[in-house]
């Protein structure tokens, strides 16, 4: 065989053992996971006499007559296309009234043998001006959290729902560099109200999803399409965590204090391409894994290349008492430059396999968020959402029934679940997808307000009934 010929094949070799190689290095391990759930069906439930068993709800998508806040000036906007916003031009409203209703919607969780409720406190009702605040709306959040209270429901108050009063809009939102200042503010006086009947406080929801949605997806208000933008304000969030932490445990020391985080593991469409490895690993580090590392250190590192750089250290590390886990679902990402997506999502399951959202059913998704979660701390998980949109009703015991599965199968191995919280309590507004996509344990008819349990839900009433044997 020739010299040349014989450099080339090494070259060769060489370039496809490192391709291999760095494939199997940067990889999710657990890529390909799949649970045999006939199997651990039959396991005994694990979930303890303490655990927490809940549904949330958000009070934008809820309960009616939010008309202070960005969403509400964007349910009216239209986009370059002069195209409606919102699914079918459709707006909040009176939602499902739950304002004026919660009275008997804690009815409706008793009804199911639930013990707790997450549920978020509308910023804009409490202080409509900045610096100026609403005594009669925080006299509501009190009567509910004593309703709560007085029929054996364990409150989980959440201070940002994705929601802005409209000033704080017209300020600049969380690119202001002061912006955490101005959320406390708010913070303190509403745990000054509650805290002494409040244990759980859950700082922001999602900070990654409103500011991707936000600033660079555009899905959200303000509807911006800068991925700078969107990395300066996912920091400041997250910084307004850290200073809400401070502020709450100042007022309250023995209140247990935690940031939600969405977790949706992104796989590459092609696990043997390395393109699709790297974009899928470039995603799950900035979006999902940054949380952690700030949270554990302090640091906070969010880079795409070409389209955004952010760095920041806080110098204030473990300053969280638990971490709040939002799953639906796992995503196939594919780079495409020439997209105005760029990120493009694929479709890797047939129909069957969906939910009304589009969103592949993946309860294995769970488990690898609970470990990836288990690898950062030992502190207390509670999965604040987890649910799925089926008008039809005909995935939902299985899905529920999977899901929490997941969760017994992550407590027996030793992992530190305090409680799970349905998604949602009943069909609400679901942002930009308007009242079209239904999540409820409950049916809601929006021409009378009438709640109907589904059938499907009757699975979560099982499972908790199943649980206390």
């Amino acid at each position: 065989m020739k010299k040349p010929l014989i450099i080339t094949l090494i070259v060769i070799a060489v370039l496809v053992a490192t391709h291999f190689g760095t494939v199997l290095w940067l990889r999710d391990p657990d890529v390909n996971l799949r649970l045999d759930f006939d199997r651990i069906r039959g396991e005994p439930l694990r979930f303890g006499k303490g655990f927490l068993w809940g549904t949330a709800t958000a009070a934008h998508q809820v309960e009616g007559n939010c008309t202070n806040n960005n969403w509400f000036q964007f349910e009216s906007a239209v986009d370059e296309n002069s195209k409606p916003r919102i699914l079918n031009n459709q707006k909040a409203g009176i939602a499902c009234d739950h304002w004026n209703r919660y009275k008997e919607d804690i009815q409706l969780m008793k009804a199911l043998s639930l013990n707790s409720y997450r549920f978020s406190v509308e910023w804009s009702k409490i202080e409509p001006k900045p610096g100026q605040f609403d005594e009669a709306a925080l006299d509501h959040y009190e009567q509910v959290v004593d309703e709560l209270l007085a029929n054996g429901i364990e409150p989980v108050v959440t201070l940002h729902h994705f929601t802005d009063p409209i000033w704080f809009t017209e300020q600049g939102a969380f690119l202001q560099d002061d912006s955490p200042d101005i959320f406390v503010r708010f913070v303190e006086r509403v745990v000054q109200r509650l805290g002494p009947k409040v244990k759980l406080w859950c700082t922001i929801n999602e900070p990654s999803i409103y500011a991707i949605l936000g600033y660079f997806t555009a899905e959200f208000p303000p509807a911006e399409k800068d991925a700078q933008k969107a990395a300066i304000v996912f920091k400041n969030m997250l910084r307004a965590h850290t200073a809400s932490y401070a502020a709450i445990k100042k007022i309250q020391p023995e209140a247990q204090v935690g940031l939600v985080v969405y977790m949706s593991s992104f796989d590459p469409p092609n696990q043997w391409y390395l393109l699709d490895v790297l974009v899928a690993r470039l995603l799950n580090k900035n979006l999902v894994e940054s949380h952690f590392q700030y949270l554990a250190e302090g640091r906070f590192d969010f880079s795409i290349p070409g389209l955004a750089k952010e760095s920041y250290n806080s110098g204030v590390k473990d300053a969280f008492d638990f971490v709040g886990l939002n799953y639906y679902t796992h995503f196939w990402r594919r780079l495409n430059p020439f997209s105005q997506e760029q990120f493009v999502e694929m479709t890797r399951v047939p129909p069957e396999q969906l939910t009304d959202m589009g969103y592949s059913i993946y309860p294995e998704g769970l488990y690898r968020a609970l470990k990836l979660i288990t690898s950062h701390t030992s502190k207390p998980i509670y999965i604040t959402e987890s649910g799925i949109a089926d008008d039809s009703d005909t995935k939902r015991a299985k899905y529920i029934e999977d899901h929490l599965l997941v969760v017994n199968k992550g407590i027996a191995e030793g992992m530190n679940i305090k409680g799970y919280f349905y998604w949602s309590l009943m069909d609400n507004f679901e942002w930009a997808h308007g009242f079209e996509k239904r999540f409820g344990l409950y049916h809601t008819d929006y021409s009378t307000q009438q709640r109907t349990l589904r059938q499907g839900s009757r699975k979560y009433l099982e499972i908790i009934q199943k649980s206390k044997e």
